[in-house]
């Protein structure tokens, strides 16, 4: 969300924010230079939160509402309508569509959050694909030597890594399985961990009950994963469920080729040889693509460069901002001829 504001900001939009009141993200916003206002949302549906937002869009004469996620979505875009202008939400998961009725139209994040959407019964028509972008480092050779050298790692050693919440849903147990064959056949090999979640302290027990404690290094939540994504040889992402996969796109834009679930939105971005796709929870089927992949070095470095290649092309926050623009565009013109 906030890569699209910026984005948007430079393609001289005028962006402003409503947060809610308590919650950490309207202090960002401001840090950031924008606009924003504060609201005590207390339920899924909060009338008189709804009441205020609509007052505050006519009075800045806001042209579109934007919402992203349900509660916001909820409340923002009932308020759009109660202040008669145009709404948009974007899905960013695998959601009930209840929770977006109130907008006039859906970005979903990948085809398959369309589809969902679709056999939820929301019509086609009123829905549009816009997959999340970022902004991609600068080009430096030196960049895996740096991350190595921060993460203390030695440059021959094979690293395996993963950047993800650590929650059921993102299957890290399926990972720790797989890799745990991948040391059965390469000792020296590490597992970097980027992230924290409820699920972090089951899933160090389970490095221990393994015996690779000492191969997997949990980093928990890192605000410098770009800089250290080039450390990897193989990003490991084994998802149960994923609309999308930003986490995916930007391994490959670190040009790291993946391993990664058969799931969800995931074999849009891992295209064109850009990874190896394998069954979700099937731990001998990742290990053994991992292991091929750390085995075969021309291989992995071709499909790191094609990843890195269809990353820029297709997941760039300046593309995700444009498409962006173009369905607010629309949605302004359908709503206007009303």
């Amino acid at each position: 969300m906030m890569t699209l504001a910026n984005e948007l900001r430079s393609h001289g939009q005028h962006v402003e924010f409503a947060t809610f009141k308590g919650r950490g993200l309207g202090a960002h916003v401001e840090s950031e230079g924008f606009l924003k206002l504060d609201f005590r949302v207390r339920t899924k549906v909060d009338p008189l939160a709804i009441a205020r937002m609509a007052r505050h869009i006519r009075r800045r004469k806001i042209d579109i509402v934007h919402g992203h996620l349900s509660t916001s979505v909820v409340n923002g875009c009932l308020a759009a309508r109660l202040a008669k202008v145009p709404s948009i939400a974007t899905v960013h998961g695998m959601s009930g569509r209840l929770s977006f009725l109130p907008a006039h139209h859906l970005i979903a994040v990948s085809s398959e959050v369309r589809k969902h959407l679709i056999d939820q019964g929301v019509h086609e028509s009123k829905i549009s694909i816009v997959p999340n972008g970022i902004h991609f480092p600068t080009s430096d050779p030196l960049a895996r030597s740096r991350a190595r050298a921060s993460l203390g790692l030695d440059e021959s050693v094979p690293v395996l890594g993963t950047t993800a919440r650590l929650t059921a849903l993102k299957g890290m147990d399926h990972a720790l399985y797989a890799f745990s064959r991948v040391v059965a056949d390469i000792p020296d090999a590490h597992y970097i961990v980027m992230g924290d979640g409820d699920e972090t302290q089951t899933l160090v027990d389970l490095a221990k009950s393994l015996g690779i404690q000492d191969r997997v290094r949990w980093l928990g939540y890192r605000p410098d994963v770009a800089e250290l994504l080039p450390a990897l040889d193989v990003f490991v992402f084994p998802s149960l469920r994923e609309a999308m996969g930003i986490a995916v796109v930007e391994a490959m834009a670190a040009g790291v080729p993946s391993v990664a679930s058969r799931i969800g939105g995931i074999p849009e971005v891992l295209a064109d040889e850009s990874g190896i796709l394998v069954p979700p929870a099937d731990p001998v089927a990742m290990s053994d693509a991992i292991l091929e992949l750390l085995r075969d070095s021309e291989r992995r470095v071709a499909m790191g460069m094609a990843a890195q290649t269809r990353a820029r092309t297709e997941y760039s926050a300046q593309r995700m901002a444009a498409r962006t623009i173009g369905v607010y565009t629309a949605t302004l013109a359908r709503f206007h001829r009303v």
